[in-house]
């Protein structure tokens, strides 16, 4: 096992005089031990090397990795080993009802030949060298062949679900894998991984030892050939550690990491700035002590998470890559314009108004806290699925495998910011943004995302079909109200949504993901049609798309696991397939792919939402893809992992001049964000 200060090949931490005397006395006693291998070599050269000094596990703020092969392996090894982003500082309260030891290490046949550490397994010095990280590698088995390795996955589940007799009420597992290790015996490939117990527990722990001293004891011991079959491992052994991804591909495996770990971790990608070493001016001061003077020169991406409580960095090198200007910095910014509020903002507030009044008077009586009482019912069915999971446990599952995120259940059961201790309203901050952009001469269009169980709420309540006007949540109605006093101008994407839904045309196409807190291509396609909608109203249209671009759509298809699928417990990830999407890119006239361009007038800000099938999926297929579509012209897009509310300072970020040459900001963003954000909504 490493050092957590040491390059990642994974190898024992005690010293090599002590282990040539473990074998000694091995072969002394006579005693032929399998496994007991020791080899005086010089270890081969690592995949993965930690660079900042004095990394620590468990309270470090950063993280910076360099990678020498970039190979998907690799990188996810880079990601998730032993990452202080991905760690459970607070200590758990456990009571197991038995000292825990390597003989009881068998979980029903999973692990086998348990050692106590590496060196006394076969495996050679180059094997021990390219580790790869368990749970991507579990990841990647299910979408090669979820029915062969669904039974993995249920298997493993015996591993995080054993609590060792103890009933406390604690859901995070209290021993997972870690590392894997592929181990060439002639022509069977075995399948070793290092098992490791949570800090809370090493009390518990009989002859266990942290041989790595990062605070979590560990193991070794080979998986059972009839669960990890050679087919398996013949899989993970090929292009998954073996063929070399380019600059490109690279940047694309960040992207989705981001997107994988924000529900979790609030990730989103830095912009990089070229010419200079991070950590940045702006970077926190105890992250930079953390560096104790180390320069990240030539970082390929940096991971922010957690930015809300204790901001936590990810910083990935890789050999030979990153040199060029970055991606973010490589801009055509159009050249500035004439400017000026379009004339139709009254007119259209004053519908906007009058339509959720209307549904006010006809569902509440013309009062929203009355309306939001007939709601008690579905609330209560609300509170009684989210009790089915510890609240640890982010993922829960519905009917018909339909998964649900945590925290879109908090969103419905969320009060008026009026109410006691509720979170403070995001209205002052979005109109803010607006009188920011208005005393440019900019048009601002606000564009809340409605969430998947505002859509179908039925996954939680068997009388869901009886809420006042199938609205699940009227206090988004409330809020389209409040912005309009505030002369904030919205797109209402829940009306149509809820008619598309009910649409007989429309038969089984859903307007969201079932394993994914996103949209579809039918939701996304819906939205840009609707926005585009209202912008072709605006004075300055047709001036602006006087050159009009022909685009074609190009359906492709690619397997999801979502977004959700990560976060449900252990127990039920095998239960779930990837599931398989349609993806309708949008090309040119000339056939290339569409890309969002800085020069445009029009700037989409966002959050995930607008990632989705854009820069992650099949790409190319987003939401700013079919606008541009809809719109005849490309469209300029600013969009973070880590919450739409973040998306007003990534602008400014860039600069006053950025906004010379545009006439429409649109800000695109879900609609939970806007009631259970977790770095609230202050003014800026």
């Amino acid at each position: 096992m490493p050092n957590p200060n040491s390059a990642h090949g994974y190898r024992s931490s005690l010293p090599a005089e002590a282990v040539r005397n473990a074998a000694a006395c091995c072969l002394a006693m006579g005693l032929l031990l399998a496994g007991c291998q020791v080899e005086d070599k010089k270890s081969a050269e690592p995949a993965v090397v930690t660079v900042n000094p004095n990394y620590n596990r468990l309270h470090s703020h950063v993280l910076v990795r360099n990678v020498k092969i970039p190979t998907e392996a690799n990188l996810d090894f880079a990601a998730y080993s032993k990452n202080v982003m991905l760690a459970e500082p607070d200590w758990k309260a456990v009571h197991p009802g038995v000292k825990i030891n390597m003989t009881s290490l068998g979980f029903g046949g999973l692990l086998q030949e348990v050692k106590p550490i590496l060196d006394f397994t076969p495996l050679t010095e180059a094997e021990k060298s390219h580790p790869m990280a368990w749970t991507p590698v579990l990841e990647h088995m299910l979408k090669w062949n979820f029915e062969k390795a669904s039974g993995l996955a249920n298997a493993y589940s015996s591993v995080t679900g054993e609590k060792w007799g103890d009933t406390s009420d604690i859901a995070q597992a209290y021993q997972e894998f870690a590392s894997v290790y592929i181990h060439n015996k002639g022509n069977v490939k075995e399948v070793w991984v290092e098992l490791e117990f949570k800090p809370w527990l090493n009390s518990f722990l009989d002859g266990i030892q942290d041989q790595d001293r990062d605070g979590y004891a560990e193991v070794v011991a080979r998986l059972d050939s009839r669960i990890f079959t050679t087919e398996m491992a013949d899989e993970i052994a090929g292009d998954y550690s073996t063929k070399k991804l380019n600059e490109p591909q690279v940047i694309d495996w960040g992207r989705n990491l981001a997107s994988r770990w924000y529900p979790s971790y609030n990730t989103d990608i830095l912009p990089l700035k070229a010419g200079s070493a991070w950590p940045y001016e702006e970077t926190p001061a105890d992250s930079k002590k953390e560096m104790a003077g180390t320069w990240v020169s030539n970082p390929l991406f940096i991971l922010q998470g957690h930015p809300f409580t204790d901001t936590l960095y990810n910083a990935f090198e890789v050999e030979g890559m990153g040199a060029a200007k970055p991606e973010n910095e490589k801009r055509k910014e159009g050249k500035p314009i004439a400017r000026g509020l379009d004339k139709g903002l009254t007119v259209r507030l004053e519908a906007i108004a009058a339509k959720m009044d209307k549904e006010k008077k006809a569902y509440g009586g013309g009062d929203w806290v009355k309306w939001n009482a007939k709601l008690g019912a579905f609330h209560d069915d609300v509170r009684k699925f989210s009790a089915q999971e510890p609240d640890a446990i982010l993922g829960l599952m519905a009917p018909e495998n339909f998964l649900v995120f945590r925290r879109e259940l908090e969103y419905l059961l969320a009060p008026d910011w009026s109410a006691p201790g509720a979170p403070q309203s995001p209205v002052p901050a979005i109109a803010a943004f607006k009188d920011y952009l208005a005393a440019q001469g900019i048009d601002f269009l606000f564009v809340p995302i409605p969430t998947k169980l505002d859509i179908y709420p039925e996954y939680l309540a068997p009388k869901a079909d009886t809420l006042p006007g199938h609205i699940a949540q009227p206090l988004f109605r409330k809020l389209i109200r409040d912005l309009a006093d505030a002369r904030v101008e919205t797109v209402d994407l829940l009306d149509p949504f809820l008619k598309l839904k009910g649409a007989s045309e429309t038969g089984k196409r859903s307007l969201y993901q079932r394993q994914d807190t996103h949209w579809t291509t039918l939701g996304l396609e819906t939205a840009a049609q609707i926005v585009a909608e209202r912008v072709k109203n605006y004075s300055w249209y047709d001036s602006v798309f006087r050159d009009k671009r022909e685009y074609k759509v190009k359906d492709t298809t690619f397997d999801n696991l979502g977004d959700i699928q990560a976060r449900l417990a252990d127990a039920k990830k095998g239960k779930v397939a990837p599931e398989s999407l349609l993806g309708r890119q949008i090309v040119d006239a000339q056939g290339a792919l569409y890309e969002d361009t800085d020069s445009s007038s029009v700037l989409i800000l966002g959050d995930s939402y607008t990632g989705v099938y854009q820069t992650v999926g099949c790409r190319h297929a987003g939401v700013t893809a079919h606008l541009a579509k809809d719109l005849g012209g490309p469209v300029d897009l600013i969009m973070g992992w880590g919450g739409g509310p973040e998306a007003p300072g990534k602008l400014k970020k860039r600069g006053e001049d950025y906004l010379h040459s545009k006439r429409l900001v649109v800000w695109m963003m879900s609609a939970r964000d806007l009631f259970v954000y977790p770095g609230g909504w202050a003014v800026k």
